[in-house]
């Protein structure tokens, strides 16, 4: 704690750096930064064989997500490699190539050949289309599973141009299908938090992996409905406290130019209601994933502390003052998992199948 404590007071100086640095025009600085109209709509009642998460068809999405979310960041990606692997971007330390080096390569020279892989909960299969594009993984054959249709129908869009045998099936992780077939690995990216009956899927999970293959991904672990710990929240209202205002300012606020004074975090209710799967028993899943299956390696990934530091605020980051700023704030989420004062919410994991369940 005491270290932290340090770290909090050189992130009050970079903060007077910045401040220094940053004339703020708050109109100017949204309508650069953001696509976002300047009164975003309430969104639409999610229906059946819907999810939210058909936002990411829009257009705009990718410049949304630079402005409103903390992995828009270029800053923070290169941040998660570090504190997952101990390696930058440059070194192979991407949670993509750790795979492969890791774990994939080795398992496919165990099983003598190419891998078959599910994804389960792909969305709309950018993921899966960078792991053919510049994963380098050893697949003869994809298999995608996803609850919305529409998504469905976009990653099927995007794998279908690679050269592979796949296949695209609907999927609720609350009502698995009997079991047909076996993959040497299944994959979950930002998916397995969505499932409420841990009871009905992990023992299907388990039945679906094929002897010797993997259960591999990263996802998120933390408090139920994205809630903060006591320790954690108190943490980040220090270093949100301690943020200039140009960094405070609310990018998807209705006025522009909001300034929030305080963290405010989304409600359990709140999350439940804009999506009913939105992690219910995310820390659930981390105790019995974890206890349940055979751990061959977790590590942490992050967004403790940044997820809601940087949620709607993302797009304030410009200078170089700025980004100094976001450093320390990066350095203070690390050295706080590091020294288990917080647990990472984010984690990459890898397990085999038990015979626990």
């Amino acid at each position: 704690m005491r270290h932290i404590g340090g770290l909090l007071k050189r992130f009050s100086r970079a903060r007077d750096r910045a401040q220094d640095q940053s004339p703020f025009d708050p109109a100017t600085r949204l309508l650069s930064a953001s696509p976002l109209p300047a009164d975003p709509p309430e969104p639409e009642p999610i229906l059946e064989g819907e999810t939210t998460w058909r936002q990411v068809l829009d257009p705009d999405w990718d410049a949304k997500r630079r402005i409103l979310d903390w992995k828009g960041l270029p800053q923070v990606h290169n941040y998660v490699a570090q504190l997952m692997t101990g390696r930058n971007l440059a070194e192979r330390g991407m949670w993509l190539d750790w795979t492969l080096d890791r774990h994939l390569t080795p398992l496919r020279q165990r099983l003598g050949h190419d891998l078959s892989l599910a994804s389960f909960g792909c969305g709309p299969g950018g993921i899966e289309e960078a792991i053919l594009r510049d994963g380098g993984w050893p697949l003869r054959k994809i298999t995608l599973y996803e609850y919305d249709e529409a998504l469905l129908q976009d990653a099927r869009r995007k794998i279908q141009a690679f050269p592979i045998e796949s296949e695209f099936l609907a999927f609720d992780f609350n009502h698995p299908p009997a079991v047909d077939r076996s993959f040497d690995v299944v994959f979950f990216c930002h998916a397995l938090h969505h499932c409420s009956d841990l009871e009905r899927f992990l023992p299907f999970l388990n039945r679906i992996v094929s002897p010797g293959g993997l259960i591999l991904g990263l996802d998120y672990f933390g408090p139920p409905r994205l809630q903060m710990d006591r320790e954690a929240r108190r943490l980040a209202e220090a270093i949100f406290a301690s943020l200039p205002s140009h960094l405070r300012v609310n990018l998807k606020a209705e006025r522009v130019g909001q300034v929030d004074e305080r963290l405010t975090l989304p409600t359990i209710q709140s999350v439940a209601s804009y999506d009913p799967s939105e992690a219910p028993r995310s820390a659930d899943l981390r105790s019995m994933l974890f206890s349940a299956f055979d751990v061959v390696e977790v590590l942490p990934m992050g967004g403790t502390l940044l997820r809601n530091l940087l949620a709607d605020r993302a797009g304030n980051f410009q200078s170089e003052g700025d980004r100094a700023v976001l450093d320390l704030m990066m350095m203070i989420e690390r050295l706080a998992i590091e020294t288990r004062l917080i647990a990472s919410d984010d984690l990459y994991f890898v397990v085999k199948p038990t015979d626990r369940i």
